[in-house]
């Protein structure tokens, strides 16, 4: 898809805004701020009122995460967009002009898809042809709440029939930066409002450790036993009080961020899981109210039970695997064999069998063997 150079996308505002438009249009900025409590309430508000200052025949809130190629929409309930059509625009992404255009201008303004690439080639587009004339959409205008390096965040207007004016978009960017700057106040607050609640909460189960870190990663501070969590999870990645998180943990937490902004988010209920060795890692995450930048690591270790169904991918029978659970989860023979009905001669026999197929010579290296085959079987993952 050709793109106009950069020179040509800031497109001139005209020089005066009706006086009448401007005031209604602040007006609007206003009434939002005085009764928008939360993101969500924002949201909902924003969608309605600013499709008063400029018409649009579907209005949304989206969140366009670079680095994965995805976006994340909000909508009001009779505009909702459907897996397959979010699905379709993640397809074309990092072909999408207003994505490109605001990807590379951190200091983007309002701007439309008529801006950044000519209707004839943009009509022409597979972006066009698989999404845009699937749901009836000709001209999209995009004004950006928050962009940085990784997010871009927006309240796009599409329509069906004509294209946005000059003095539409003019208007819209006049309210861009009152409603940037309040945007991202009323999500560091609400985020600051659950800290304490979400520490007490996770604190009251007992057993946690805390890290505080940076956005980025980096360790500010950790008691020993929580360092000491890290070595024993990430082996592979020395940790030390100032160094950084091991990089799939530092992965996951970069992700973390609320709403494109330079501060993780306390989603309810997401955790991040790992496991290894008949134990698994739970983490989350706190910002830190006083720092947009921070947050905490509320860290905890549980330990697994394993069981023989875990154990497929091992060269072993059905009852040598079941045998191989149990000594993985520290029972001695005469134990196993009350168990599983059978003699511990029994017992002992399926271990010698075992050792014979794994090429292991003692308990302990079965165990691991076991073990290993769980955590592989299980692997990392990032619940919601």
């Amino acid at each position: 898809m050709a793109v106009r150079t950069t020179a040509c996308l800031m497109v001139a505002m005209p020089a005066e805004l009706c006086e009448r438009d401007l005031r209604g249009a602040m007006s609007t900025v206003q009434a939002l701020a005085d009764h928008s409590c939360d993101t969500r309430s924002f949201i909902l508000a924003a969608l309605d009122q600013l499709t008063n200052i400029v018409a649009s025949d579907l209005t949304t809130l989206s969140v366009c995460d670079l680095s994965r190629g995805t976006r994340k929409v909000f909508g009001r309930t009779s505009e909702a967009l459907s897996d397959a059509d979010r699905a379709i625009f993640d397809r074309y992404f990092h072909a999408h002009p207003l994505v490109r255009f605001h990807g590379a201008n951190p200091r983007g303004t309002t701007q439309r898809i008529s801006d950044c690439v000519d209707g004839r080639v943009f009509s022409d587009s597979p972006l066009y042809a698989d999404y845009y004339r699937r749901i009836g959409i000709n001209y999209v205008m995009a004004l950006p709440l928050q962009i940085d390096r990784e997010y871009v965040v927006s309240v796009v207007f599409n329509r069906s029939v004509s294209d946005f004016t000059d003095p539409e978009r003019a208007l819209l960017d006049a309210v861009r930066r009152p409603l940037s700057a309040f945007y991202r106040n009323l999500v560091a607050r609400q985020e600051a409002g659950i800290d304490l609640r979400s520490v007490a909460n996770l604190a009251s189960h007992g057993g946690w450790q805390m890290i505080r870190v940076t956005l980025a990663g980096r360790i500010l501070e950790a008691a020993a036993p929580a360092l000491d969590l890290l070595r024993r999870f990430f082996p592979d990645e020395a940790t030390g009080r100032a160094s950084q998180l091991p990089a799939t943990l530092a992965g996951w937490l970069s992700r973390s961020r609320n709403w494109g902004l330079e501060r993780p988010a306390m989603r309810h209920g997401q955790q991040f899981i790992i496991s290894r060795l008949g134990s698994k890692l739970i983490v989350h995450v706190v910002p830190d109210p006083a720092n947009d930048g921070a947050g905490y690591l509320l860290i905890k270790a549980e330990r697994l039970e394993t069981s023989a169904s875990q154990l497929s991918s091992l060269p072993v029978t059905k009852r040598e695997r079941e045998v191989l659970a149990f000594v993985a989860g520290g029972k001695t023979n005469a134990e196993i064999a009350t168990i599983l009905s059978i003699s511990p001669r029994t017992v002992q026999k399926h271990l010698e069998h075992i050792f014979q197929k794994l090429g292991i010579e003692t308990r302990t290296a079965a165990a691991i063997c076991a073990l290993t085959a769980a955590d592989e079987q299980t692997g990392t993952a990032v619940r919601g």
